[in-house]
């Protein structure tokens, strides 16, 4: 067995704890979860598998601390509704960008996976985590006071999803344009990390409507929405750094897999991406994934 087939209770973890800490330390556990699927679900060359180790764990001797084996517990599925409830408050309004989505998601995976894991103090920590997501600055957007008071009503520009393919479609048709996050007025704007957590947010809801929660999906979809009508609000000049070109056109491309990166989404991306693309048909893929690089090009 190799390092990246331990990934899943690491990543579990990891996650609880960091999560409960301060929500958005929970990539870290995430981006482990995020390897150790990509693995799982698909043929990587043997490249993408080193590269995944190799961030992987530079992060495990980053923070030792939260990638320690928990204390013996006897697990108990019946809190596993507790992770449930937590993404089911995210689905309530958009927050975060769907990070309740992303992450909580990402921990019900790992846990249907392994029950054993179910246990109160990680239950503790990803529900912990979870409530975090729901809370953030209503300024995210830009020339946008208050994103909260933002509702399907005020988004005529993009049409209403009919389906988790036809919102699929349209998360890959957004990334035309992406432009690295800057400090406007004092104020930082996200940008490109908006649209990465698009297609972070889309790709969480595939997974819920695997798992059989179509009503969640359905409200889910409505909040996406209006991330997708909100992650284009961005000020004309900041096209100056607008990246036109990918620096390569494959998600398995070995010049991004030889880094070591210090961003969780160097990770959390391409498996989002990569699960995203097999349900697309297959000419269409090609056009997406060069548009998803245009992102890798800029993950630290």
């Amino acid at each position: 067995m190799r390092v990246l087939d331990s990934y899943v209770e690491l990543g579990i973890v990891g996650m609880a704890r960091a999560g409960k800490t301060s929500w958005p330390l929970g990539h870290v556990g995430a981006a482990l979860l995020a390897g150790y699927f990509m693995n799982q679900e698909h043929e990587l060359p043997e490249h993408v598998k080193e590269g995944i180790e190799r961030t992987c764990e530079a992060f495990r001797r980053q923070h030792p601390e939260w990638f320690a084996p928990p204390e013996p517990e006897e697990a108990d599925p019946v809190l596993l509704e507790w992770i449930i409830k937590g993404i089911a408050d995210n689905v309530k309004q958009l927050r975060t960008s769907g990070h309740g989505l992303a992450l909580g998601v990402l921990a019900l995976k790992a846990l249907r996976q392994r029950p054993d894991l179910i246990t109160p103090q990680i239950v503790d920590g990803l529900a912990a985590m979870l409530e975090g997501t729901t809370k953030d600055r209503p300024n995210r957007y830009w020339g946008i006071e208050n994103y909260f008071e933002v509702t399907a009503a005020d988004v005529p520009d993009i049409p209403a999803y009919q389906d988790t393919l036809d919102m699929t479609r349209r998360t890959f048709s957004e990334l035309h344009t992406v432009v690295p996050g800057r400090v406007i007025d004092g104020v930082m704007y996200h940008l490109a990390g908006e649209t990465i957590h698009s297609i972070t947010h889309a790709q969480a809801l595939t997974d819920l409507e695997r798992f059989g929660y179509d009503d969640l999906v359905s409200t889910g979809m409505v909040n996406h929405r209006i991330q997708m009508h909100l992650n284009r609000q961005i000020p004309d000049f900041v096209l100056e750094d607008e990246v036109k070109e990918p620096v390569f056109v494959s998600l398995y491309d070995p010049q991004y897999w030889a880094k070591t990166f210090t961003d969780p989404h160097a990770l959390k991306f391409p498996y989002a991406a990569l699960d995203l693309l097999k349900r697309l048909p297959e000419t269409e893929r090609a056009e997406a994934e060069r548009n998803a690089c245009k992102l890798l090009t800029i993950i630290p």
